[in-house]
Formats: C-alpha cells, structure tokens, sequence
C-alpha cells in the first residue's frame, strides 16, 4: 500500500509539462501527505470531441458518490488493481474516472524483528532513480453532501476525491513490502487518461526495477509537520 508520499513543490510546472491546466488553488509544498490531504491529480476533461487534460485538486482517500457521508475516506487512500473491476466503489470509476496522482516518493513500512510481540518497523522513502516526478495511477469521484443538497439543492457541498491503485510490488521494493503503487511512464500517462479507451487495465503492472530506488529514513516527521525536509538545501522533500 501507499500511506504517506511526498505531493509536487510546484504544481504549475508539473502541468505545463502534461501541457495541462491547473485549476483551482495552487497547493503548497506538502513534504508529509497524510490520508485526507488535499492533493493534485491530472485528469482528462471532454471538451467538445477532444479532451484537455486538468490538473485538479483532491482530497486523498476516496468517497463514493453513492455513500451516505464522507467519514471512511481515510480507509480507501488506495485500491487494489486486482480487484477494480468488481468492487462497488471502483469498478463504475474506471471508464470515466481515471486520474494520474503526482509525487515526488512515498513512504513505505518493512517489518524488523517480526518475531517480536511488538515487530519494529522501518520506514523507506522510495522514489524514482532518475530523480523525475512519480506519475501514479488512481481513480477519482465526486460526493455531494445530501444533507445540505436537500435544504440547498442550487449550492450543493461537493467533495472531490482519488484513490492510488496499487499493484504487486516488483523485485527490488518486495523485501519491504508486498505492495506498491502503479508508476506510469509517459506513455502510459496518456493512454490511462484517454477516454477512447474505457478499460486499460493492462498498464496496471509493478514499475521495472530500475524504476525506482529506495533508502532507510531514520526520522519521520508526525502528519502535521508538512514543511520540513532532510536538510535546509534539500530538494527531494525527504523526511529524514
């Protein structure tokens, strides 16, 4: 699974690289994403008989529009790319739902000393060996708030939000978990996002081991500290 990532330090240069258009605010460089944050996500947008691709924000953790409120997001931040298909929340989203979530690496959690009552765990940051952003499949919706949708039918409250699809992890990463996000090459950013094309769920493979690269953090910062990095003149946002 993904539960912590480091989200991009400026999303306007990441949209002019997918030739996107940001829209909405411009989010702050946030160097610990926790589950509920808000968050960028590029997503493919129909306009007349093309389609323009957005850079939006989200928040991360994903609400069906069907549920009755918005409490569980934190417990859907990623879903299974085995399972799409035939879970309610995912499978009526792969059609016309598809998103791309940028970031610059995530966080993941081996365990040390499992034997233990109480297993230690090390975290990893994980990113890519070329230094670029990741570019990470995931599935978007929108919920609107019934309660006020009934006492305000021409304002309602929306809440827009996405969900990382995760795959097996590949060679190099499966000693620390048996998980990891979808990383797409450019290519396949496109190809995921184009609505011609209801059902790619064939680029939802583990990333070649070259791919990414990880190293042991001796420090993590609590959620709430989302400004703070390695060392004053470092750029990769790491946490330690």
């Amino acid at each position: 699974m993904c539960g912590r990532f480091n989200s991009l330090a400026n999303g306007a240069d990441f949209a002019k690289a997918f030739n996107a258009t940001l829209s909405g605010e411009q989010l702050e460089a946030n160097y610990n994403v926790a589950p509920t944050t808000e968050v960028y996500a590029l997503i493919s947008q129909q306009v007349e008989r093309s389609h323009l691709l957005a850079l939006s924000v989200f928040n991360w953790g994903l609400v069906p529009s069907w549920s009755k409120d918005k409490t569980k997001s934190a417990g859907m931040i990623n879903a299974r790319c085995e399972t799409l298909a035939e879970k309610p929340s995912f499978k009526n989203l792969i059609a016309r739902h598809r998103c791309v979530i940028p970031m610059q690496g995530f966080y993941e959690w081996s365990v040390i000393n499992s034997s233990s009552s109480r297993p230690t765990k090390q975290a990893h940051y994980v990113s890519r060996a070329d230094g670029e952003a990741m570019t990470v499949a995931g599935l978007w919706s929108t919920w609107i708030d019934p309660i006020r949708q009934q006492f305000d039918s021409a304002s309602p409250s929306i809440f827009r939000t996405c969900t990382i699809i995760t795959t097996d992890a590949n060679d190099s990463l499966r000693p620390i978990h048996h998980r990891m996000p979808v990383i797409l090459e450019r290519d396949a950013v496109a190809q995921w996002l184009n609505p011609s094309d209801p059902s790619p769920l064939g680029l939802l493979v583990p990333a070649e081991n070259g791919v990414v690269v990880h190293e042991v953090t001796t420090r993590l910062e609590r959620t709430r500290n989302v400004h703070s990095t390695q060392l004053g003149n470092d750029k990769t946002g790491r946490l330690f």
